[in-house]
């Protein structure tokens, strides 16, 4: 099997407006496990680097092409992407093999009248690679972002103006940084905070161990930084249930709600349970978790996942979190509200997010997280809390969205400068909005509401 045909296949797929899906990739990846280890990272680097780079491959290409990308056949296309990732990215590929190998894809899918462009194109990018000129960036700041980071200008141009050019540089740079893989440990069974470090010391030898680069977090003793490791199911310890992947910015979510042994936690959009079964752990036996989301396929990720930590304290149901559950009403001491949200928090680690978001779909998300807090406020109790978040960093649906809740239903904010880890800092009195690089951890939002009346 060529490597580059499955890597082209999965570029023209995801070239279709229609055929972003995210888990395309991952798909392709599992149909070929047969595959040699080091060729499913070939295709997994390259595939993800035309997304991640796609912007400024394009304008590489068009600096050197008279017919601009847009205009090309789909698969000369995609060719071109693939044989200008290759040359201008990754060393350990001679420019030459690149060139070489997309013009015998172009010939093997008759298109022999263009094997001539495609290799004059890409051999011309790779005698020129060190001589490209980019927008400038004084005098066409947010194009040049856009290109040098592959981000949509518009998207450019929206951050400038709400956090400048350097921080907004800094969260590009950010996104496009190899990221370690990053897990909770499963503190369950744990007494006390001596019981939690020889967990979390026992688990981190272990996984040395085994090849893995392990890292205690610096602001959450239980979480693990992981490198050198290609899948974390093949770790000692993840069949047991010793640990879930999750990113510190979302293990904050808890750590700021702050559960009790005992309470009643409700997870409208609850997949796939990393905060489940977080607040699962601290609630305890004597607590419940009540975990939905909107299919099947949605819950039975959170069930797997509480039945490998084994956690028996977790109820999941399928339910429109749109749809007020009058069941739920005043039953929950804290309520999660992790809404559906652009995401451009995690651009860095989904690039499909950037190929996908648009004005109008930020406007329309903004629409629904307002119809879900709507139905769903009420399931807290009077004097209980509601944890909203998201991993953007979109003003309208963070700060704006959490002024209309406390104008409009019976909440108000909660200082949470005491539940933030020591070196964290609050961005307003009762919520924390953790830009992309900040804390060396995703974007996120997260405030904590009381109701109040």
């Amino acid at each position: 099997m060529n490597v580059r045909e499955i890597i082209l296949s999965v570029l023209m797929e995801y070239d279709k407006s229609d055929c972003r899906k995210p888990s395309l990739l991952k798909d392709t990846l599992d149909k070929y496990d047969y595959l040699e280890t080091r060729d499913k990272a070939f295709i997994k680097r390259v595939v993800d680097g035309c997304l991640e780079r796609n912007i400024q491959i394009d304008y590489i290409i068009n600096s050197f092409s008279k017919t601009e990308t847009g205009k090309m056949q789909p698969l000369i296309r995609s060719l071109m992407r693939m044989g200008t990732y290759q040359i201008m990215f990754m060393d350990q590929v001679p420019d030459s093999a690149a060139c070489n190998e997309a013009v015998k894809l172009a010939v093997k899918h008759k298109f022999s009248g263009l094997k001539g462009f495609v290799n004059g194109v890409l051999r011309n990018i790779s005698r020129n690679k060190d001589k490209i000129e980019y927008p400038d960036k004084e005098s066409d700041s947010s194009r040049y972002l856009s290109v040098c980071y592959s981000v949509p200008e518009w998207l450019c141009q929206k951050w400038e103006e709400e956090y400048g050019f350097e921080r907004t540089e800094d969260m590009l740079k950010f996104f496009l940084q190899p990221r370690p893989t990053t897990i909770r440990v499963n503190l369950s069974k744990a007494q006390n905070d001596s019981d939690i470090a020889d967990r979390v010391k026992e688990l981190k030898e272990s996984l040395e161990k085994a090849g893995a680069t392990a890292n205690i977090n610096k602001y959450i003793p239980y979480a693990i930084e992981l490198e050198k490791t290609d899948n974390i199911r093949f770790l000692p310890g993840f069949s047991e249930g010793e640990f879930i992947a999750q990113d510190v910015s979302s293990m904050l979510v808890t750590h700021i709600a702050d559960p009790k042994r005992g309470q009643n936690i409700i997870d409208v959009c609850a997949a796939p349970g990393g905060k489940s079964t977080h607040a699962a752990e601290r609630v305890g036996e004597e607590g419940k978790v009540f975990s939905r989301d909107l299919s099947d396929k949605k819950c039975d990720l959170i069930k797997e996942n509480a039945e490998r930590l084994g956690l028996s304290n977790i109820t999941t149901k399928v339910h429109d979190a749109k749809i007020n559950d009058s069941s739920m009403r005043e039953n929950a001491d804290i309520l999660y509200l992790d809404v559906p949200c652009s995401g451009l928090g995690i651009i860095g680690r989904k690039n499909d997010i950037k190929l996908n978001v648009s004005r109008q779909s930020m406007e329309e998300l903004t629409a629904l997280q307002w119809e879900i807090v709507k139905a769903s406020w009420d399931y807290v109790k009077k004097g209980g809390i509601m944890i909203y978040s998201t991993c953007t960093v979109n003003r309208a649906e963070n700060q704006d969205m959490v002024n209309k809740i406390c104008e409009e239903l019976p909440f108000e904010l909660v200082d949470i400068d005491d539940k933030l880890p020591e070196g964290m800092k609050s961005t307003g009195k009762g919520f924390i909005q953790i830009l992309p690089g900040q804390y060396d951890t995703d974007g996120f939002f997260i405030a904590k509401l009381k109701r109040i009346g």
